[in-house]
């Protein structure tokens, strides 16, 4: 974890930029020496973006397990060769 106080970003923001990039991981940013706000990739936010999407589509598919809401797969492959 990288941790950082407020007055870097505003220094040194090239660097703390290219750190994210390179690690994939948040720089995180102090102020008054308590945690403000964390720097992140665009790759990396569009990487936990994209795992969170997943997760909740396995919820959704999970849930419908639960409930019974499912087809065998002669049923889906039977749909498909009507259409």
């Amino acid at each position: 974890m990288d941790i950082r106080p407020s007055a870097e970003l505003r220094n040194n923001y090239p660097e703390l930029s290219r750190l994210c990039k390179q690690t994939g991981q948040p720089v995180y940013i102090t102020v008054n020496g308590k945690g403000d706000t964390a720097l992140i990739s665009i790759a990396a936010l569009d990487e936990l973006y994209a795992r969170l999407d997943l997760y909740e589509k396995l919820s959704m598919g999970m849930r419908d397990i639960e409930q019974g809401n499912t087809k065998t797969h002669e049923e889906v492959f039977a749909k498909f060769r009507r259409a």
